[in-house]
């Protein structure tokens, strides 16, 4: 019973990683191809904004 509550609760404390922050874009993705061009002429973009709007899922307001 205590394996079962610790193994739940570990779960649970650790399926939010990850969901949020800074990721770096895939090396051939679009955002990448973006920067790519943009810094061939001499222009910079920002990659870690995310190119999809945050959407929340149900659970988001127990985390």
């Amino acid at each position: 019973m205590v394996t079962r509550l610790l193994l739940l609760t570990a779960a649970l404390a650790l399926s939010g990683c990850g969901v949020k922050g800074a990721l770096e874009p895939p090396p051939n993705g679009l955002q990448a191809k973006e920067a790519a061009e943009a810094q061939k002429n001499g222009q910079k973009v920002n990659t870690d904004a995310p190119l999809v709007p945050d959407r929340k899922l149900w659970i988001d307001h127990l985390i």
